[in-house]
């Protein structure tokens, strides 16, 4: 078999097993609502702060691949990313590394694996907008228009999101939570970065491509600054028609996209020489970045040194000879302190001493800082710290293959609320600085409000853990509502709340009903899972 052969099947295998899973079928729906929304007549998307196109299938195409590929640049890093990561915790990758297939065929076989799906979103996206022209738009069909920017600008940022991928795989540092926020942080800085200059055409989305092609199809001044993006606008009385008949191909805009693609070949190039195909011993970067930020690695020392064998000469014990003690079953279903300490141990286990550090330097400024600013600023960076620790909720069971466990045991409904508990006693103590210095200032409905705020973060982690069996979902949806609501004062989405007007709107009244259905939801979801 040759090497391109080999890198094709690995890739199938991949894109097969996901395809296998229900989880993606939601994929199709989420893409037909997007496109839907865009190109309803009660969407305006406005450019140059003004104007906003004849909704032909240029415009329908250009508009829909845009924000396609904002969203897929930012999030298909989490969707795709995981099969290097799950073959190392199954054990697979033990089989991997003894087969005749070399690292870099292995990877480039992942890397082409995580580019299908996304190239299988990207196609969808486009039929998807195929069939909201034929609901709404107008004039003559032109194919090309359409779809060419899903061609020449959402694939080659595909690609770039698929090495990033598995780059940050062959890093077991990156490999949780501390990959998943990085990219996400890092995505959007690479975004806003180069789609702030007119010239700057070579962005990993190529947004200033389409930008600067409809700017000068609306007679607008491209050097302007506000002319430098796109908006929505709610008054479609105020906006000024023009035609868009789509971008012209030429070399200056097909040479932009080179920089993407040579940055996805060197993540690739350095996936290759990082890889260290499962191979329990670190290189010198990977062992100076694990003591720094990796509690993986230590969870899997850990984990391993527990399945190695006893040495010769340590004294072991017959079960025979062991005195266990009965255990009385409990007629109480809420949590006793044993469990509750418990829960929090596991919770915590396996965090450096920069969490804590982090963690502890969140409440001693949330006592130091003027209430706004600790409302508005240190609590959310707070509540950031404890994205680790709730990622691991809800799915720790099928993580470390305890559900045989945990689900026969008496009450399994009452450790899920240990567990559901210790998460809201994680938010509340690294808010307690900013929550204290707010009872101090008499600000009893905020202080009500961020309440509510530290119950529903470990709802949604439980929930989502439950029903999907990942965190990764709940990784994505945490940082967008994070960045979204405290961070750009999306008022209906501040669920910390870092603005007085959320509170003002009456939001944490919605959030404690989210709450209590997410939590309904996850008790349903572990009961049929402990009845099977």
């Amino acid at each position: 078999m040759t090497v391109g052969r080999k890198a094709v099947q690995v890739a199938l295998a991949d894109l097969r097993r996901r395809l296998r899973s229900p989880k993606y079928l939601v994929i199709p729906v989420l893409i037909a609502w997007f496109a839907q929304s865009l190109t309803s007549d009660t969407t305006q998307l406005v450019v140059a702060g003004e104007y906003t196109g004849v909704q032909n299938a240029a415009w329908f195409g250009g508009m829909v691949a845009t924000m396609g590929t904002f969203l897929l640049f930012v999030f298909g890093f989490t969707l795709v990313r995981g099969a290097v990561t799950r073959e190392d915790e199954t054990g697979v990758g033990e089989l991997v590394a003894t087969s005749p297939i070399s690292n870099g065929t292995y990877l480039v076989g992942r890397w082409l694996g995580y580019l299908l799906l996304l190239t299988l979103v990207t196609a969808l996206l486009a039929l998807a907008t195929v069939a909201a022209y034929a609901l709404h738009g107008t004039g003559t069909f032109d194919f090309w228009a359409l779809a060419s920017p899903f061609v020449f600008l959402t694939l080659p940022a595909m690609t770039l999101v698929a090495a990033v991928a598995v780059l940050t795989e062959t890093f077991r540092s990156l490999r949780g939570t501390l990959g998943s926020v990085l990219y996400f942080f890092g995505a959007l800085g690479a975004f806003g970065i180069a789609s702030l200059g007119s010239s700057v055409t070579y962005g990993p989305t190529g947004l200033a491509v389409v930008r600067n092609s409809m700017v000068e199809a609306a007679g607008a001044d491209p050097t302007v600054f506000e002319n430098r993006s796109f908006a929505f606008t709610g008054d479609p009385g105020s906006v000024t028609m023009f035609t868009w008949n789509g971008i012209e191909w030429g070399a200056a805009e097909l040479l932009s996209r080179g920089p993407t693609l040579a940055a996805a070949g060197i993540g690739l190039v350095g996936a290759a020489v990082a890889f260290d195909r499962f191979e329990p011993s670190p290189g010198i970067l990977e062992r100076i970045t694990e003591t720094l930020f990796d509690k993986d690695r230590s969870q899997t020392d850990e984990d391993g040194t527990t399945n190695r064998r006893a040495p010769a000469d340590e004294v072991t014990t017959h079960p025979s000879e062991i005195n266990l003690q009965p255990v009385s079953p409990s007629p109480s279903r809420v949590p006793g302190r044993r469990m509750l300490t418990a829960e929090m141990r596991i919770a915590l286990r396996g965090q450096r001493w920069w969490w804590y550090l982090g963690v502890g330097s969140c409440i001693v400024a949330g006592l130091l800082t003027p209430i706004r600013a600790a409302r508005s600023f240190v609590l959310p960076v707070a509540w950031l710290f404890g994205l680790s620790v709730w990622a691991g909720l809800g799915v720790r069971e099928q993580r470390y293959r305890t559900s045989e466990l945990v689900f026969t045991s008496a009450y399994p409904l009452r450790q899920l609320a240990a567990t559901y508990i210790g998460g809201v006693s994680i938010a509340l103590l690294s808010g307690a600085g900013v929550l204290v210095a707010l009872v101090l200032a008499g600000e009893f409905t905020t202080v009500g409000a961020v309440f509510i705020g530290a119950c529903f973060i470990p709802a949604l982690a439980i929930t989502s853990g439950v029903l999907l069996g990942t965190s990764r979902v709940f990784e994505v949806l945490f940082l967008s509502l994070w960045y979204l609501g405290p961070m750009n004062a999306v008022y209906s989405l501040d669920f910390i709340p870092a603005h007085p007007e959320t509170v003002a709107r009456g939001t944490p009244i919605w959030i404690a009903i989210a709450t209590v259905l997410l939590l309904i939801a996850a008790a349903v979801g572990r009961s049929r899972k402990t009845q099977k």
